[in-house]
């Protein structure tokens, strides 16, 4: 392992070439995976290219995770130029107006949730403001849930992190739970801005039910699947610590009047573990999820899982040397800065677009073909992250 820059874990090996982009008229589609080059890997890497620049295009380093942490000590001017834009008693997240104004001054939680078939149902998918689905390793997906407003008795089942939930929490500026990290993953974690800085509670909290434990096991499944995450305990963990502050993240805007889009009914995301399938139900305004086919069910709710705004975000995937478990499989590292490809679901339209990650803490903008950012729709928001090819992602 490559020694570690201080306050940043990635070790860039090269810069991308910047993408220029030219700006589109209304209708034009959006840009297509291919349109744009991954960052060169970091981690630990099987392969690393070195591309040159060509003479026609000056090397541009991009927002790489080493400038994204390296200038995250303060919010910047636009930052907080952009808090109270949603008002103060509305969540930055979901737009929404929140009941108790309190919830609101509490530092968000990211509760790494499992997503195999001996974790189904899980519990408090429904309750979370953000969701983010990715490939963990091999061919199986895991979900990172973000909570501010809602405190669900019990979420999970929890789960160790991956080399994504480095990024995460700089991203919505959130505090992390999770179940520990692979030997691998551990020293990068923890040379990471995000627990340098007391923003990642990582432990195996288990052992037994714990009424004051930001998490707990339970005697209904069998270990490791029976850990789950109590949020409520979570905050008040925060405060013992004296990090319970409110988050900066102000990057995404919300209006319950939809764009123009391109309308839309059913969203299939090809992910090698199985088929994600969102489809749009006008009755209540939501996007149902399955999996194969199968409805997927909130345990605490039985409800289907559902989602105001679906975002499909492509990243670069690049597998690295690091092994996650016994059987071989390595991890995988997610480039989530810079910008790509983006498809934003909402009111049964799709609006393409781009994302866009800058050095900020908090930021991570969802633009239109013409730069201009797309609203969302008031409610809850679950993000597909996928690859840039190798996969299919189709609608009806």
């Amino acid at each position: 392992m490559r020694n570690i820059t201080p306050r940043r874990t990635p070790l860039v090996l090269s810069l991308i070439l910047s993408l220029i982009l030219t700006a589109c008229g209304a209708g034009e589609p959006a840009p297509t995976p291919e349109a744009f080059q991954p960052i060169v890997t970091i981690y630990a890497p099987t392969v690393a290219p070195s591309p040159s620049p060509t003479p026609e295009l000056s090397p541009t380093p991009q927002p790489t995770p080493t400038t994204a942490l390296q200038a995250a000590g303060a919010v910047t001017d636009a930052a907080a130029s952009a808090v109270g834009q949603l008002g103060e008693n509305v969540n930055p997240y979901t737009g929404l107006v929140v009941a108790d104004p309190a919830v609101l001054k509490r530092k968000p939680l990211l509760i790494k949730v499992a997503n195999t078939s001996d974790v189904r149902p899980q519990s408090g998918l429904n309750s979370a403001d953000v969701v983010v689905e990715h490939y963990s390793e091999g061919s199986i997906t895991r979900f990172t849930a973000l909570f501010l407003t809602h405190s669900p008795p019990r979420v999970g089942s929890v789960r160790s992190c991956r080399l994504i939930d480095i990024e995460l929490p700089v991203i919505f500026d959130a505090a992390l739970l999770c179940s520990g990290t692979s030997p691998g993953v551990k020293p990068l974690m923890r040379a990471s801005y995000a627990y340098r800085n007391n923003l990642t509670m990582i432990s195996d909290m288990g052992g037994k039910e714990c009424a004051t434990c930001p998490a707990f096991r339970t005697s209904d499944r069998l270990p490791p699947h029976n850990l789950f995450a109590n949020p409520a305990r979570a905050w008040e963990e925060l405060d013992r610590r004296g990090n319970n502050v409110p988050s900066t993240f102000r990057a995404w805007t919300f209006d319950p009047n939809p764009p123009q889009g391109k309308p839309t009914s059913v969203l299939d995301v090809g992910y090698k573990s199985g088929n994600v399938i969102w489809t749009y139900d006008p009755q209540s305004g939501k996007w149902l999820k399955s999996l194969r086919k199968e409805k997927q069910i909130d345990a605490l709710t039985r409800e289907q899982i559902s989602a105001a705004n679906v975002l499909v975000v492509h990243a670069p995937h690049v597998t690295t040397l690091i092994v996650e478990d016994v059987g071989g499989a390595r991890s995988i590292e997610i480039q989530l800065w810079g910008e790509g490809p983006l498809r934003v679901f909402r009111d049964g339209l799709e609006i393409g677009g781009r994302w866009r990650r800058g050095p900020e803490v908090g930021m991570f903008d969802l633009l239109d073909v013409n730069g201009n950012k797309i609203p969302l729709k008031p409610g809850n928001t679950w993000i597909e992250v996928v690859p840039m090819t190798d996969i299919a992602v189709t609608t009806q």
